[in-house]
């Protein structure tokens, strides 16, 4: 966000801080899953503008005491201050698509909540529902960029609005399957398998439904590139093709991990974040 032109910085620094609140919320170890669900729900009524006060105090009493990471814990605290940011920043015009990247978002978190715990299913059964599933967490803020990006500077890309939110869309599907592939082993541990039709006992055939959708998160990053390069403003250009380069990396190193060594967590490293940082500039 701090490669990002001023005039896109203040929407996006807002979308995220929901986003991040709202992951958070979904994520939260020690709650159960009824009372995430609920916090979710309610997130997404505040923003259409019920009242936060009832909402706010469960959030203080028993949200933020389990809340052991200590910036996230912070962020929660705070979100009355965002949440007022928010409504602040109604009669701007990034405020609609604001509210409509929220709410996939929201829709995801909640519809995970609800296929893997409160439903008690542990996986998915088509390609369908995973890729429904990556538009509402993470295709919707390559739709959301896009906007910003229109409605901020004067002369964002060189490919027309529809097309290029389509692009966006599938560059946002992709960085989410890369989080996916990569976490294949923590999410069966706590009993979510997103690789669709595919046994999780199996592991050859999950390493080999894996290799179909790392092809296809390729591709995804591909429209990413492409997307990337049609941009005006080189600070943007870099912000934007910055995760693909990760993503990409990150694919090279999944082709070549064993099952044991994505237990043990592949994560690109920090030298080559800074590379890929300086090298996007040059995209």
């Amino acid at each position: 966000m701090r490669l990002l032109p001023k005039a896109m910085r203040e929407p996006v620094s807002l979308a995220y801080l929901l986003a991040r609140a709202s992951d958070t919320l979904a994520d939260t170890e020690g709650l159960g899953a009824e009372l995430r669900h609920e916090m979710l729900l309610g997130f997404g009524e505040i923003l259409h503008g019920a009242d936060r006060a009832a909402w706010l105090v469960k959030l203080s009493d028993e949200v933020i005491p389990c809340q052991h990471h200590q910036g996230e814990k912070s962020l929660l605290k705070m979100m009355d201050e965002v949440f007022a940011w928010f409504h602040d920043f109604k009669d701007d015009q990034g405020y609609a698509s604001i509210l409509k990247v929220m709410d996939h978002i929201l829709h995801g978190q909640r519809l995970d909540i609800e296929r893997f715990e409160l439903g008690q299913s542990t996986r998915l059964t088509q390609d369908a529902e995973l890729e429904e599933y990556c538009f509402l967490v993470a295709g919707c803020v390559g739709e959301f960029w896009t906007e910003i990006g229109y409605i901020s500077l004067p002369k964002f890309s060189s490919i027309e609005a529809e097309r290029l939110k389509s692009m966006g869309i599938n560059y946002g599907k992709g960085l989410q399957l890369i989080n996916i592939l990569r976490d294949l082993p923590c999410d069966l541990k706590q009993g979510r398998c997103y690789l669709p039709g595919v046994d999780p006992s199996d592991r050859d055939a999950m390493m080999a439904e894996a290799a179909r959708w790392r092809a296809r998160a390729r591709a995804y990053l591909g429209d990413g590139h492409a997307y990337a390069k049609s941009l005006k403003s080189k600070r943007t250009r870099a912000a934007t093709a910055l995760p693909g380069l990760i993503g990409e990396s990150t694919l090279d190193l999944l082709d070549h991990a064993s099952w044991a060594e994505l237990e043990e967590g592949v994560k690109v490293s920090r030298r080559d974040v800074y590379r890929f940082t300086w090298e996007a500039f040059f995209v």
